[in-house]
C-alpha cells in the first residue's frame, strides 16, 4: 500500500491491487467476531420483522379486448341522412394499446371504483370506507383537530357533487396511494398481444378482490359508453325522423279516409283530385316510413357489432396470492444485510487508515 501512495502519480499495477486485497482480507478476518455478531443481530431483526410485517394479498385479473372499428355500412347509411359528422373514423383509438392501460389507472376509473357500494365484512359500504377501515385511518384521525376528519364517511349513494373539501382531499390522497405501482400494476407483456394484466396488492384480501372486480366493471362501462356514444346519437336522430314520418303518414291516412266518405258528384271530376293527392301521400309516407324503419334496424345492428367485447381470461378468486415476510426469509435477508453493512463499514475504516 505504501508503494501505491508513493506512486500516486502513476498507474496502479496488478500486483499492487492483489496486495491491497490480501491486506483487506486479513483485516476483515481479524474482525470476524464483529461481523458474526452483526450478522446474527440482523438475522434476529429480520426474524422479528416477520411477525410484525403484515402479509399482502395480490388480486390478479387478465382480459382480452375484442373491438371492431366503426364505419362501413354504418357510415354509408348515416351519410344518406346527413349525420356523417357524428361518426368518427378513429373513435376507438383512444382505448387501444397503452392508452387503455392509462385509462384503467386513471383517477376517474379508480375514483369511480372507490365510490362503488360493496358488501365488505358483512356490511354494505363504499370501497373507500372499506379501505379506510382496514387501514386503521379512523383510529389515526381521532387525534386530528378537524372534527369532520374524525367522523369522515363516504355514505352509499352520496352524490359526488355534494362532497366536502375534506372528503375530496382524502379521496384524492387515497386514489394517489392506490395508483402507485407498488399497489396497482396494469401492463401488457407483449405489445403485439392485446391481453392486459391487472394486479392490485393490499393488506386486505377481500378489498383486493373487490377492487379489481369493480375496477374492471367501471372501466368497461366507461369504455363501452364512449365507443358507442356516436352510434347512439345517430340512432336517436334516426328514431326522431321515423317518429316524424309516422305522424305524417297517420295524418295523411286519416285525411284520405275522411275525403273518401264524401258523396262526390260524378259530373264534377275536380272533386276527385284532393282524394287522389291524399292517397298518394299515404303511399309515399308509408314507403318512406318502412325504409326508415329498415335503416333504423340496420343502425342498431351496426351499433351492436361495434360494441367492444371484453373477454375475461383470469379473475381473482380466493385464496389470493399472499406476499409475506416469512421467518426464513427474514433470517436470511436480515443476516445478509447486517453482515454486509458491517463489512462495508470496516472496509471504509481500512481504506481511511491506509490513506492517512
Amino acid at each position: 500500500m505504501d508503494e501505491i501512495n508513493k506512486s500516486s502519480g502513476s498507474d496502479i499495477t496488478l500486483s499492487e491491487i492483489i496486495q491491497f486485497v490480501k491486506s483487506l482480507w486479513r483485516f476483515l478476518w481479524s474482525r470476524w467476531v464483529i461481523i458474526v455478531i452483526f450478522g446474527l443481530g440482523g438475522a434476529l431483526l429480520g426474524f422479528t420483522a416477520s411477525f410484525i410485517i403484515k402479509p399482502k394479498y395480490t388480486a390478479h385479473l387478465s382480459f382480452a379486448l375484442n373491438e371492431k372499428s366503426s364505419g362501413g355500412g354504418l357510415a354509408t347509411l348515416a351519410s344518406s341522412f346527413g349525420i356523417t359528422g357524428l361518426l368518427g373514423a378513429g373513435g376507438g383509438d383512444a382505448f387501444t394499446g397503452d392508452n387503455l392501460i392509462e385509462i384503467i389507472k386513471s383517477r376517474y376509473a379508480i375514483e369511480k371504483t372507490l365510490l362503488t357500494p360493496v358488501e365488505f365484512e358483512g356490511e354494505k359500504v363504499t370501497l373507500i370506507d372499506a379501505y379506510i377501515k382496514f387501514s386503521n385511518f379512523s383510529e389515526k384521525w381521532q387525534k386530528a383537530k378537524n372534527k369532520e376528519l374524525r367522523e369522515l364517511k363516504y355514505p352509499v349513494n352520496q352524490d359526488r357533487n355534494t362532497f366536502t373539501r375534506t372528503q375530496d382531499s382524502v379521496l384524492y390522497e387515497i386514489v394517489k396511494s392506490i395508483s402507485g405501482k407498488k399497489k396497482l400494476d396494469v401492463y401488457r407483456k407483449n405489445k403485439k398481444i392485446n391481453i392486459v394484466y391487472v394486479n392490485l396488492t393490499t393488506k386486505n384480501e377481500e378489498f383486493s378482490k373487490l377492487f379489481v372486480d369493480n375496477l374492471m366493471d367501471q372501466t368497461y362501462e366507461f369504455y363501452k359508453e364512449t365507443r358507442t356514444a356516436q352510434s347512439k346519437m345517430n340512432i336517436d336522430k334516426m328514431q326522431h325522423t321515423a317518429d316524424s314520418i309516422k305522424m305524417l303518414y297517420e295524418s295523411a291516412l286519416y285525411r284520405s279516409a275522411g275525403i273518401s266518405q264524401i258523396n262526390i258528384n260524378t259530373a264534377s271530376q275536380l272533386a276527385v283530385v284532393p282524394r287522389l293527392k291524399e292517397e298518394y301521400n299515404v303511399q309515399l309516407y308509408g314507403a318512406v316510413y318502412a325504409e326508415v324503419l329498415k335503416n333504423l334496424e340496420t343502425l342498431k345492428l351496426d351499433m351492436a357489432r361495434e360494441t367492444p367485447i371484453v373477454q375475461i381470461i383470469d379473475k381473482p378468486i380466493y385464496p389470493l396470492k399472499v406476499v409475506k415476510w416469512g421467518k426464513m426469509k427474514g433470517l436470511v435477508i436480515g443476516g445478509m444485510s447486517g453482515g454486509l453493512l458491517i463489512v462495508l463499514y470496516l472496509f471504509g475504516v481500512f481504506y481511511l487508515k491506509k490513506m492517512l
